[in-house]
């Protein structure tokens, strides 16, 4: 199996300045048109100045972006974390004149946490957390108050001060809980399914060399038939010297083999499809056994009696197939003692395939979120390389692909070890052998 060390996925974190100026645009915009709702409208009397200035620095920082990045460019988690936490900020210092936590728009301040939590990571998003919810509890002490047309004040009661802080604390951590879990599924899936494309690229590419070797057979063959032609040629010239006619033998003696060379490459690639590109089941199961003998682990492959006929089914050597199965098996004899059975049977119409060990089997906190990326199979001894939790996760998505049905569970006890079961259609991508009677 190919090594899941050396893809490791890169998952960008921060926001891009194009999206960060234009949300802030609309913040921008959002706030003038309230501010003057509430005091041409409502006749709240506000101290206007302080306001619209607050609002002037988020607009002049805005345009200082401008300058400074490239339009496409992705801020790093630092300075993303400095932005936002500058957003938050300017928000509170805007609800601080404009009547703190009486003001129904201090629910505003979940909109930069969320930001946060979907492109910044734990680290970052805790610190904006901390810093928003001492803005707020601040707020709930000092701010200007909100006077009312025939100046009086609005004075809401404590006790509901106190909830609205409350309900602004709760908010903020359930939505950062909620969606921070989301967020890391998300990334680790999109992550893994970045590992899965460019190992089954890495496949494909080496199934392909079949082909670059036959086109390059048919491109060297002329010019070496010419480069022949005249030393062919050469050889019945009487001027050339004993020694040059000596040199001539050996360089036509060369490209003789050259030709055999390219014959052979040539031959190999002009086969049927069906020997090229297909395979039968029992020589593909022989194949990928070869992969876990030199850990010492024997592998034993069995064909049921009433349908020992499988072992001649053809099979198209599909790079989702074979780098699925060596992901299984190689893993299986990972933690297996000393056998690994590959098992053959018909099940529904389909290729019923097991792939078991005699190892410790699969735990059982795990068991049911197998298949999730970087979730380790098994817990390996100390002395066993771990790798990415990867693994499974890349064979059920390539099998997937193929309508694959993957089932794994336990040995029935006293028996150890862990099954994997597949259901391989026998249809779709695969067909029997019409030569085997």
């Amino acid at each position: 199996m190919t090594s899941e060390r050396k893809y490791s996925p890169n998952l960008e974190l921060g926001v891009r300045v194009r999206t960060i100026v234009y949300l802030r645009w609309i913040a921008v915009f959002g706030q003038i048109l309230t501010c003057s709702v509430v005091g041409g409208i409502l006749n709240f009397n506000l101290p206007w100045f302080e306001v619209y200035l607050t609002i002037f620095a988020l607009a002049a920082s805005n345009i200082l972006l401008y300058p400074r990045y490239p339009w496409h460019h992705r801020l790093s988690e630092t300075a993303t974390t400095i932005v936002i936490c500058a957003d938050i900020f300017q928000l509170a210092l805007l609800v601080y004149f404009t009547g703190g936590l009486s003001n129904p728009f201090v629910m505003l301040f979940i909109v930069p946490i969320a930001i946060s939590i979907s492109n910044l990571p734990l680290r970052s998003t805790s610190i904006l957390i901390v810093f928003t919810l001492a803005l707020i509890s601040v707020l709930g002490f000092f701010h200007y108050p909100l006077i009312q047309e025939d100046m009086t004040y609005l004075v809401n009661p404590p006790i509901l001060i106190i909830g609205i802080w409350i309900s602004l604390l709760v908010t903020i951590l359930f939505l950062s809980a909620y969606m921070g879990s989301l967020t890391r599924e998300s990334r680790e899936v999109a992550g893994a399914l970045n590992v899965t494309e460019e190992l089954l690229s890495n496949e494909q590419n080496l199934s392909s060399l079949d082909g670059l070797a036959a086109a390059a057979a048919h491109q060297l063959g002329t010019p070496l038939g010419t480069i022949n032609l005249i030393a062919s040629e050469l050889m019945k010239n009487e001027k050339i010297s004993k020694e040059g006619k000596e040199d001539l033998e050996v360089l036509l003696q060369e490209i003789n083999k050259c030709k055999n060379i390219l014959s052979s490459l040539g031959e190999k690639s002009s086969l049927d499809d069906d020997i090229v590109n297909k395979i039968e089941l029992h020589a593909l199961l022989e194949e990928l056994s070869e992969l876990i003998k030199v850990k010492g682990i024997n592998p034993k492959i069995v064909f049921s009696r009433e349908n020992d006929n499988l072992r001649f089914h053809l099979m198209e050597r599909r790079s989702e197939l074979l780098l699925g199965l060596s992901n299984i098996i190689e893993n299986a004899a990972e933690f297996a003692k000393n056998l690994v059975l590959l098992s053959v049977d018909e099940k529904e119409g389909q290729i019923h395939l097991k792939i078991e060990d005699d190892g410790e089997g699969f735990p059982n906190d795990i068991m049911n979120r197998l298949g999730d990326p970087y979730i380790s199979s098994r817990s390996s001894d100390s002395s066993k390389e771990k790798g990415l939790g990867l693994g499974f996760f890349i064979s059920k998505t390539l099998f997937e692909r193929l309508g694959i049905r993957v089932e794994i569970y336990n040995k029935a006890k006293p028996e150890n070890g862990a099954v994997v079961s597949l259901l391989i259609p026998k249809k779709e991508w695969s067909e029997k052998h019409k030569n085997i009677s």
